[in-house]
């Protein structure tokens, strides 16, 4: 599972950790990586809003800086998830154009509409982007990792 946002500093890196942290208690086979489109060399480690949600869960945190999005690993991704159609859909459709294409042929792709976080430069525009407190970010990719993770589970075993 290859979620993708931004700066993969906050949304896309957190979705990727609370997915490695569900997959691995669900046992379901499926591991994930996190990428981003317009990764600043300012940016170092994690989000902190990221680090201190994953703390209060208990889950380890991989402070590793943000990666680009590489079209290899687009290629080898077996199911991509966009963070924000609006903001990230366009781009990778015009970077990777027919890797995406063929995503998109095999039902290989999730578009969610989570917001980055209010106060954080847009990465590419002049157009500030909708934005959504961090709260209410974190709850949003946490929901929506967990119905993916629902999605993904073999009948019989969506006791939880």
């Amino acid at each position: 599972m290859l979620f993708v946002c931004t700066g993969n500093y906050y949304r896309s890196r957190l979705a990727e950790a609370l997915f490695r942290h569900g997959s691995a208690s669900d046992r379901n086979g499926w591991d994930a990586f996190s990428r981003g489109l317009a990764v600043a060399g300012t940016l170092r480690g994690l989000a902190r809003e990221a680090r201190d949600f994953l703390e209060f869960l208990g889950i380890p945190a991989d402070l590793r800086n943000p990666l680009p999005l590489l079209v290899d690993e687009l290629i080898s991704a077996d199911h991509v998830v966009i963070l924000n159609r609006a903001e990230h859909e366009p781009v990778i459709s015009a970077e990777f154009r027919a890797v995406y294409r063929r995503l998109l042929e095999k039902n290989a792709v999730t578009c969610w509409n989570v917001f980055d976080l209010p106060a954080r430069k847009p990465a590419w525009g002049k157009a500030i982007p909708p934005t959504q407190p961090a709260a209410s970010a974190t709850e949003h990719i946490c929901f929506a990792v967990k119905d993916l993770l629902r999605q993904l589970l073999p009948p019989g075993n969506s006791g939880r």
